[in-house]
């Protein structure tokens, strides 16, 4: 039979102290948080009503719509109603960057697809097709309630001239509500502007209404919009917005706002929002 010595004893005893200190130290360390899995999706749709084209005097009834993505737990990006159809390839907190398209409905005497009324008083002049215009958009948020947005795009149909939004928008969050809204200005090259604002001698001969008028590129108009958002559940929300631009410098002088449209450029519209979990990837 072993017999222990009293140096054994007390080393075995500090070796099971040891043991039964880290085996109280594991049960008290807090599990690792598994990894957030998954995006929320938020889709927003809606009909929008707006003027049809360009100094147009009909107004158009289209569906409009936005989507925005985020890991669960985070809070829902904002979206203004005029934004370009975006997505955020450079998304940080206080800069967003990436793609962007927008669309103009065709000019012609029917006023295009959805229009309510007609462009009769437009006789004689060119039409302009469905325009898609295609580029990049900028977002800075200086704070957290102080957004600004700049687009740039090309027009790949119709028009294909380019132009540019400057948006400028105070965001204020209380509760389920949102309140949003600022100054808008738009830009156009010559190429846009000649599209919708200029009137060759032919086309005042034909038209009798008009004189022949030459735009060129610059400052095109200066508006602003509001939006109101309300959160019913975390799953649904509405928004209601509105706004109007009107056409300055080249444009503002063209006799096609001013003798046959409208100097004008309104919108208005509501959305409904649904929110909801993809696990899938």
């Amino acid at each position: 039979m072993a017999i222990l010595s009293y140096a054994q004893r007390f080393s075995l005893a500090g070796l099971f102290a040891i043991a039964a200190s880290a085996a109280g130290a594991a049960d008290l360390t807090p599990p690792t948080p598994a990894p957030v899995e998954g995006w929320t999706i938020t889709l927003g749709l809606g009909p929008e009503v707006f003027t049809s084209f360009p100094g147009a005097s009909s107004v158009s009834i289209w569906p409009t719509g936005y989507i925005t993505y985020r890991r669960p737990g985070e809070p829902e990006p904002f979206v203004s109603p005029d934004d370009g159809f975006g997505i955020a390839l450079l998304d940080l907190p206080w800069i967003k960057a990436g793609p962007v398209a927008r669309f103009i409905s065709e000019r012609t005497l029917s006023g295009g697809f959805g229009s309510i009324g007609n462009n009769e008083n437009f006789f004689g002049l060119h039409n302009v097709g469905f325009t898609a215009e295609l580029g990049g958009f900028v977002e800075l948020w200086p704070t957290d309630f102080i957004r600004a947005r700049f687009e740039a795009r090309q027009g790949v149909s119709g028009a294909q001239g380019f132009d540019a939004n400057i948006e400028l928008d105070l965001v204020e969050r209380y509760g389920p509500w949102t309140f949003s809204g600022g100054p808008r200005f738009q830009f156009g090259d010559n190429q846009f502007m000649n599209a919708y604002f200029s009137v060759t001698p032919a086309e005042a001969f034909l038209n009798g209404n008009v004189f022949p008028y030459q735009a060129h590129g610059g400052l095109t108009s200066v508006g602003g919009l509001g939006a109101i958002k309300y959160d019913f559940t975390p799953s649904w929300g509405a928004t209601v917005f509105g706004g109007v631009n009107r056409y300055v410098s080249s444009a503002g002088a063209s006799p096609i706002p001013n003798r046959l449209g409208s100097l004008n450029d309104i919108t208005a519209g509501a959305l409904v929002a649904y929110t909801f979990n993809l696990n899938w990837f």
